[in-house]
């Protein structure tokens, strides 16, 4: 195995370290997650923190046998989809073993998402069975009604009176042993999950990932081992949720869940109680950790526990990395860039502050120009990426999957724009989408971001740019402040004054800044710049 990265400069792409992959092609995400289990049928796999509920390796195999066996009843074939929509429950797990045993793709979606967006979504995977949390049934019952072919619906996190629940999957005697499970005549590349897109740019797409990408991203003996204790507070509609689950089942790890909104403090309570070793952070959370204000010799004294923790979602600003560099150090605080679609593409472990790291096991990077022609070391284009198994696309969608691919179908088009340097280090940019121009120039509204987050009492920030029969665009700010004195002395002045003391006159903020609540986000915690411009122009309309 090679464990270097390398340049190849007449194809200008930069290759990751080279390894075999730990199972053949043949192998599924079901049948090594259920040998796992019987091998740690003693060990405490999962731990609820709200209930104090803990499941066995033994217990998590006999519940996924079970619900799989009354998957086979319920008349469920390989191919057919499974819908999620629920926050982290105890029993969610086994449901999505079951599912995987028997073939059946996992399509999770946000349990705060709008009638709207599940109608949007149900209609393209056609579900044939629902688990929900009570808190959203009523949304999923009225949705479920205007499907084409409705689904059963099944409660997992309580009882709604006249309700299917979980409980009736689970209690029923007529089932197979954990140890003769069913597995239909599956291969890795059959779809294994259905995930939303991060919708940015509208209604989401439906992601699959196969058996066998899963696999390749979620074993990893060099980074979990038996005594890990992991921790994610994404729910599975998340990819890095469904990451932190499978990277648990497959390496034999005890995994926390907990249904919480996140809090520094919650978080901080989670790893003292818990013992947690390894953590996954949305970039948000990562920011609000690192801007907390307990002393940090405090601080770092309760997150000692923790080996790793992977920052990633969306850009991890320069402020916030040097802050967790000096909190657990350069070695335990990881960057992490990926796709949905990709898995991770790179890290940076170690390296220069603000990059994205070097490029990951088994991955090809290369950037190419508007004429997708490949450019080199440090000129900035689209990055797109490649593996050594084939992405099958977006669910029943072969004109966005046609887009995202190369003409060649064999590179992925990320849709974010930055270069690799000299030494391979990865330097993410922007969203192409996210890019404007003023006077010709092109703004990347990250490079403003990065200054204006310097500033105390700014707790998040979106650069824009608002049209301008003139310019194009005139760069312009939203700001929202920290609940501290230093938010209540923050004004316009500061902010266009930082910017005006780092970058050149281009960059200069001429468009206003707006002081919000709160920036709208997707789900998937990444910024809309287009609903920011169009609250700016609410709020501009009436001023007016």
């Amino acid at each position: 195995m090679s464990c270097e990265v390398h340049y190849d400069a007449a194809s200008r792409t930069w290759f990751g370290p080279r390894g075999k992959d730990f199972y053949g092609p043949e192998m599924t995400l079901g049948e090594v997650i259920m040998r796992v289990l019987q091998i740690n049928a003693d060990q405490v796999m999962q731990t609820c923190d709200p209930t104090g509920q803990e499941l066995t390796g033994a217990q998590l195999a006999q519940q996924s046998a079970r619900i799989a066996q009354a998957f086979k009843r319920l008349g469920l074939r390989r191919g057919d989809v499974v819908g999620i929509s629920a926050n982290n429950s105890t029993y969610l797990t086994s449901v999505i073993i079951a599912a995987l045993l028997r073939g059946i793709p996992i399509n999770p979606l946000h349990p705060e998402f709008t009638e709207e967006t599940v109608k949007y979504m149900y209609d393209i995977t056609e579900p044939r069975v629902i688990f929900c949390d009570v808190e959203n049934y009523h949304i999923i019952k009225t949705v479920n009604g205007k499907l084409k072919s409705p689904a059963k619906i099944f409660l997992v996190n309580g009882k709604l009176e006249g309700v299917l629940d979980i409980s009736v999957l689970l209690n029923d005697d007529d089932c197979i042993t954990a140890a003769a499970y069913p597995c239909p005549k599956l291969h890795g590349d059959h779809t294994a999950l259905i995930v939303c897109s991060s919708g940015t740019t509208g209604m989401p797409k439906g992601v699959t990932r196969s058996h066998r990408s899963l696999l390749c991203n979620c074993k990893n003996p060099n980074t979990y081992t038996r005594d890990s204790v992991l921790l994610s507070f994404s729910p599975l509609y998340w990819i890095s949720g469904t990451i932190i689950l499978l990277a648990s089942l497959l390496n034999g790890c005890r995994r926390i869940i907990t249904n919480r909104p996140y809090s520094v403090e919650y978080l901080l309570q989670l790893v003292a109680r818990h013992k947690v070793t390894f953590l996954f952070l949305a970039s948000h959370q990562i920011a609000l950790l690192s801007k907390h204000d307990s002393d940090v010799m405090e601080l770092k004294a309760q997150l000692q526990s923790i080996r790793v923790l992977i920052g990633a979602g969306s850009k991890v600003c320069k402020a916030v990395s040097r802050r967790m560099y000096e909190l657990i150090g350069n070695q335990r605080f990881v960057v992490g860039y990926g796709l949905s679609e990709m898995g991770g593409l790179s890290k940076n472990v170690g390296g220069p502050v603000g990059c994205d790291g070097k490029v990951m096991r088994n991955v090809e990077l290369r950037v190419l120009d508007k004429l997708k022609m490949p450019l080199g070391i440090n000129e900035v284009g689209i990055i797109y990426a490649r593996l050594r198994f084939k992405w099958d696309g977006y669910y029943r969608n072969p004109d966005a999957t046609r887009r995202a691919l190369s003409s060649d179908g064999m590179w992925f088009r990320t849709g974010d724009i930055g270069y690799l340097d000299s030494e391979g280090y990865l330097y993410i940019q922007t969203r192409d989408t996210d890019v404007f121009k003023f006077n010709n120039f092109q703004i990347y509204p990250e490079q403003i971001e990065e200054f204006i987050l310097r500033l105390p009492g700014v707790s998040e920030t979106c650069v824009f740019g608002i049209p301008d029969e003139v310019t194009t665009n005139l760069t312009a700010c939203a700001v929202v402040r920290t609940k501290s004195p230093e938010g209540e002395r923050l004004t316009a002045d500061h902010i266009r004054n930082i910017v005006e003391r780092h970058l050149s006159g281009a960059y200069h903020i001429r468009g206003g800044v707006y002081f919000l609540d709160s920036l709208p986000k997707t789900p998937n915690d990444k910024l809309q710049r287009r609903k920011v411009l169009g609250l700016v122009q609410q709020l501009e309309l009436k001023a007016e």
